[in-house]
Parts: structure tokens; sequence; C-alpha cells
């Protein structure tokens, strides 16, 4: 019986974002399993495995997405004529699952144009080569959406018009949603989609824009949440028009625009609930402060 072909994934940007990609196939023998983020060489050359389990296998090759039933990617890898000298002779580097879900979700941000147009080169090459940035962009996106989550009952305000009004900002040339859940896997997809949607070199402006976020909570933090019973500290008019102004002005830089009456429930919501202020401040602290540090030693 003749091993079936691989053919294009149908609308990979849909199908991708489903995709298990904890699953395996097991080879047996000295091959082992097959699991996402591995590079496996055929005739076609090296594949990149998105998924894998008993059924079938996903993977990117040549700017493409491919799927193939199990049985005939196996056939496939394991009888490709000096594959295992090949695999010996270039150091495979194997991409971890959190990554995978990345690189699913710059696919999926890349809609209609294609990976390979956005990112310049093959995807487990750019996924290895800008680890840093992803990381970076991953942990201070994970820290804003604890953060947002501590504030969405104590401060809905706050909450609407700086937390998600800046998300929407980063997240608005995608046809996709904003992350609401903060697993690993789950936030590196929603990073993937923004880098495949506006490429390496606009991402990098997009994912700025989070620092405005903490920089206002920090700012409110700061003066309101400084060991008080809530709503004990008072602030006079001046002092409220000098901090809605930097309020303005912060998100204003970030495309985003607020209203005098939006900044004064945000000040009463801080003010009643300080502890939470503080806390959500404390979830981005680490990771913000820490990238000011770098940006002043450059």
């Amino acid at each position: 019986m003749a091993l079936s072909s691989p053919r294009a994934l149908p609308n990979p940007d849909v199908i991708l974002p489903r995709l298990n990609t904890g699953t395996t196939l097991y080879l047996g023998g000295i091959w082992g399993h097959v699991k996402s983020g591995q590079t496996w060489l055929a005739s076609d050359g090296p594949r990149f495995v998105i998924s894998a389990d008993s059924m079938s296998v996903v993977y990117a090759l040549n700017g493409k997405i491919y799927v193939q039933d199990s049985r005939g990617f196996a056939g496939e890898v394991t009888t490709y004529p000096f594959v295992a000298a090949g695999r010996n002779a270039k150091p495979w580097v194997e991409i971890a699952q959190v990554e995978v879900k990345l690189i699913c979700g710059i696919v999926a941000g890349s809609s209609g144009v294609g990976f390979v147009v956005v990112i310049g080169t093959e995807i487990a090459q750019f996924a290895v080569e800008n680890r840093d940035n992803f990381g970076k962009w991953h942990r201070q996106l994970s820290a804003v959406l604890r953060a947002r989550a501590i504030l969405k009952q104590h401060a809905p305000v706050l909450y609407d018009k700086v937390f998600d009004a800046v998300l929407h900002q980063i997240y608005k040339d995608v046809k996709g949603h904003i992350p609401e859940s903060v697993t690993p896997e789950i936030v590196a997809f929603g990073v993937g989609v923004v880098v495949g949607s506006v490429g390496k070199k606009l991402a990098q402006g997009k994912f700025s824009l989070l620092a405005v976020i903490f920089v206002i909570v920090e700012q409110l933090a700061i003066r309101f949440s400084l060991g008080v019973l809530p709503g004990a500290i008072k602030i006079t008019e001046d002092e409220y028009r000098r901090m809605a102004d930097q309020i303005v002005s912060q998100l204003k830089a970030a495309g985003v625009t607020i209203h005098d009456a939006d900044i004064r429930k945000i000040v009463d919501e801080v003010r009643r609930h300080p502890a939470e202020i503080r806390k959500a401040f404390e979830e981005m602290k680490g990771e913000f402060e820490e990238a000011k540090k770098a940006a002043a030693n450059h």
C-alpha cells in the first residue's frame, strides 16, 4: 500500500490555534518520538513539526504548512537515504512547546500573506534568532495580563480605559482577540499573532506600548497605596490636574484618548482600593524595571 503524500493545510490561520502541540507520534527503535518543535529530514527538505500524534503530523516546510497522515510521515522520515547522517551533520535545534505556540500565532497573524513574507525566513530559524525579544515580550504581556485580572473587579475603569485601551492598540491590526488566560502557551500565541500581523520591526514598537500601562499604574500606586487606609489620601485639584495631564499625555503617546470624567473615576477607584493597585503594580514591576535599566545601559 502506497504511503500518503503531504497536502497543504487549508486555512492554517484558523486551524493552527486549535492544534494540540503536546501530543507525540512514537516511531520506535532509534527514532523515538516525533513531537512539536523538532525538525525531521525527508526528501523534500527539513520539516519543522508543529503538531504530531498517531493520526497526523502538521509541519512547516519552505514557507508553507502541510499535513500528512502519521504513517506516511513516518515512512518518509525513517527511509530517507542518509537521514541519520544528515541529522548528525547539522545540529537541529529543538524548539520548546511554548515557542511552537508563538510560531502558531505568527502563522495566524500573517493570514492571507504568508509568514515568510512577514518574517523573511524559515519559521524555526526566526524563532531561535529572536528568542531574546520573544522572551521579553512574553514576560511583559504576561505581567500586564496578571495585573489586569487583579483590577477587573475593583478598578473597572482603569481596567477598561487604560489596560484594555492600550492592549487594543497593540492588537488592532489583528483579527484575533487579546489573550484572556495567562497560561504560557496562550500568551505566546498572543505575542506571535502581533508579530505575524505587523512583522518583527513593527512588533518592537507595538510591545513597547505595554510600558505605558506600567508607568500609569506606577504613578497611581506610588501616590495612593503607601500603606494608608482606603480612601484616606486626599489630593488638591492642582495635584489632580497635574496627574491627569500626565495620564492624558502618556495615553496619547499610545494612540489612546481618555476623558477627564474617566480619570476622576480611576482616581476614585485607586483611593478606594489601594491594596489591589499596589498588587497590580508589583505584578508588573520586575519585568518593566528590568527593561528600563537595560534601555538606560544602551
